[in-house]
């Protein structure tokens, strides 16, 4: 009895660790829940790009016919708010800047400091916001990697952006957990369980997450500002190369200027 027992656990252990480690693998890479999606559309500008700061112009619209609720107001765990910072590990010229929903830490597993705000895009609605990032900059917690710690990411390290944006299908849980929230309290971690057909699924889970192509920075960047091209992308459909088709000028504009200079410190 105690051999079976035994056993029993030891096969759920490993169970646990294999996860786990599949997990942080994903999460060090960048790519958890990233897929391609033609749902989403992205328009992002180069406004400045210079060796003190990188000020980009994100455009998102919903190019579905379906309503969908789109991160947005991300915030770390050191409480500072900006869109999450990473490097690619199978490609560390590139630098991610994303606004998506992460696993919790798995080195606090029954505290999560992170939160996002949900943003309700009709079928053909769209939302601007204007990220400035300052060099020297850090990566931020979330995404976690297999270690608690962040690092120093310099301007001549990076020579790819890329912008990540989660977003959520509209359902009726959905929009029944979204009235439960009212503010101040409607903020989000990721881990809510809304129902999904006859199971129970978190949002974490149930997110899109729609992946712009590669902004370059031209190098080598100057002391001057220097204004960089344009990058229009639509995850899986070509049938947005342009302002035009995406009707950009017909926003919801915000305004979101965000940096990360000092290290995070977890709570």
């Amino acid at each position: 009895m105690n051999k079976s027992f035994n056993v029993v656990v030891l096969v759920a252990v490993a169970a646990g660790c294999m996860f786990a480690s599949s997990l942080l693998r994903a999460q060090a890479s960048g790519e958890s829940g990233v897929v391609d999606t033609s749902e989403l559309g992205i328009h992002v500008e180069m406004e400045i790009a210079s060796e003190t700061q990188v000020i980009l112009k994100v455009s998102e619209k919903n190019v579905g016919t379906s309503p969908i609720w789109v991160v947005t107001d991300t915030e770390r765990v050191n409480r500072s708010k900006g869109p999450y910072l990473d490097i690619e590990s199978s490609d560390p010229d590139k630098l991610i800047c994303s606004f998506q929903f992460y696993p919790p830490s798995p080195f606090e597993f029954f505290v999560n400091g992170t939160s996002v705000h949900l943003m309700r895009l009709v079928a053909g609605e769209s939302h601007e916001e204007t990220l400035k990032l300052s060099w020297p900059i850090r990566t931020t917690l979330p995404p976690f990697s297999n270690t608690l710690q962040t690092r120093v990411i310099t301007a001549k390290s990076i020579k790819r952006i890329e912008v990540r944006i989660g977003f959520l299908p509209e359902s009726p849980s959905l929009l029944d957990l979204i009235n439960r929230k009212s503010p101040p309290h409607d903020r989000f971690t990721g881990l809510e369980q809304i129902k999904v057909g006859s199971s129970e699924k978190s949002l974490y889970e149930i997110q899109d997450v729609a992946r712009s192509s590669l902004m370059e920075i031209t190098k080598p960047l100057t002391g001057e500002d220097a204004r960089g091209p344009s990058m229009h992308v639509s995850a899986r459909s070509e049938s947005y190369d342009n302002r035009d088709a995406m009707n950009i000028p017909n926003t919801n504009t915000l305004a979101h200027e965000s940096s990360h200079l000092d290290s995070p410190k977890p709570k």
